[in-house]
């Protein structure tokens, strides 16, 4: 009997293990196609580990890695596909904003507090902003800006982080899709530089906005 239940224990985790090893490999032969196509530096890792990759899209600098969070129970570890997208031309200062998943890391920001506007574009109880001067984020948050933020945070299958001020942008994107697809990892990205591009701000804006402040 204790045979036979360690022989269905043992069949399970091998399968589960090999499981797992099919998809990282998948995943790495996606990430260094993507990497190949856009001139960036690939590091494939150990053969069991996650690979890494990062480069420049334009303006934008991206990076690609594998991070761990705490699970349901506090005793576990989960794994999350983590993109990050950097621009260095900053908005106005400054904010956060974040799904659900995010707020509790959002109120451990100092200087900031939760902001509410009556423009659509975030959804009540999914999406939080939190601003740092609310003259600015006013004189800066149009309807459309706003619906571009709401866009970013509704990636699907994500955990999402937006972090500015008058210097940066920050885009970060947690989850569980392991993108094993080159072509599907382009049209993400793509779809989201296009909003981010939306959101930046001519010269002209900023002297206007740093008036306000």
């Amino acid at each position: 009997m204790w045979l036979f239940l360690w022989f269905i224990l043992s069949s399970i985790l091998v399968g589960a293990t090999l499981w797992s090893l099919q998809i990282l490999l998948r995943q790495k032969k996606a990430w260094e196609e993507y990497a190949k196509k856009k001139n960036f530096t690939f590091n494939k890792g150990t053969f069991m580990g996650p690979a890494e990759m990062n480069g420049m899209i334009g303006d934008y600098k991206l990076t690609f890695f594998t991070a761990e969070r705490p699970g349901v129970d506090v005793r576990t570890r989960r794994y999350v596909t983590a993109v990050e997208i950097d621009l260095m031309q900053g908005l106005v200062d400054g904010g956060a904003l974040g799904t659900k998943e995010m707020l509790p890391y959002l109120r451990t920001l100092d200087k900031i507090h939760l902001y509410k506007t009556d423009l659509p574009g975030l959804d009540e109880g999914e999406h939080y902003m939190f601003v740092k001067n609310d003259a600015v984020i006013s004189a800066y948050l149009t309807k459309e800006r706003l619906e571009s933020f709401g866009h970013i945070l509704k990636t699907k299958n994500a955990d999402t982080l937006i972090l500015f001020n008058e210097k940066e942008i920050v885009v970060r994107l947690e989850t569980s899709d392991p993108m094993q697809d080159a072509d599907k990892i382009d049209k993400i990205i793509t779809r989201l530089i296009g909003l981010i591009d939306k959101l930046r701000i001519t010269p002209e804006e900023r002297d206007r906005y740093s008036a306000a402040a």
